[in-house]
């Protein structure tokens, strides 16, 4: 009787507390492109953050139909992998394992390497080697970054809340 106590206890525990949805402090609509050699996506999609957690559900026609969460590990429709295995496998070997992450967030990428500022509040980065000729840009409703070598894109864009309106 007790091992059955014990063990319902533990299922409902891991039930509540272990597959809990994670409440992100920041969501906020975007139109985001991602053009990877494993993912190809350009429409609506949404941008939610708390502290270095961050997920891109992205959706088609209003469906959704990806999920990028990236905590621990990073987790997609086919499964979970370390940030380093995905980056490797999804984005490029060269990069660092932190780059989807920050890119994300908006976040400088390769510690701010090669960044110049300008007066309107507008960060690019260039970052190039035999293996990458990035382009990195953040302006306040933007985030674009392409890499012509390695043939990446990723775009993230406000949507206009005036427009989403009429």
């Amino acid at each position: 009787m007790q091992k059955f106590f014990i063990l319902w206890v533990s299922l409902l525990v891991l039930v509540i507390g272990g597959c809990a949805p994670k409440h992100y402090e920041i969501s906020k609509p975007k139109l985001i492109i991602l053009k990877t050699p494993k993912l190809k996506f350009a429409d609506t999609g949404y941008i939610r953050s708390s502290g270095e957690s961050v997920e891109a559900e992205l959706f088609t026609a209003g469906v959704a139909v990806e999920k990028i969460s990236i905590d621990d590990q990073v987790c997609v429709s086919a499964g979970c992998m370390s940030e380093e295995a995905f980056v490797r496998e999804y984005l490029s070997p060269e990069y660092p394992k932190d780059i989807l992450r920050r890119i994300l967030l908006g976040e400088p990428i390769y510690n701010g390497q090669g960044t110049s500022e300008q007066c309107s509040g507008i960060r690019t980065q260039y970052i190039r080697s035999d293996k990458t000729d990035i382009v990195y840009r953040l302006k306040p409703d933007e985030t674009y970054f392409k890499d012509r070598i390695n043939g990446l894109v990723v775009k993230i864009s406000d949507i206009e809340e005036n427009n989403a309106t009429e």
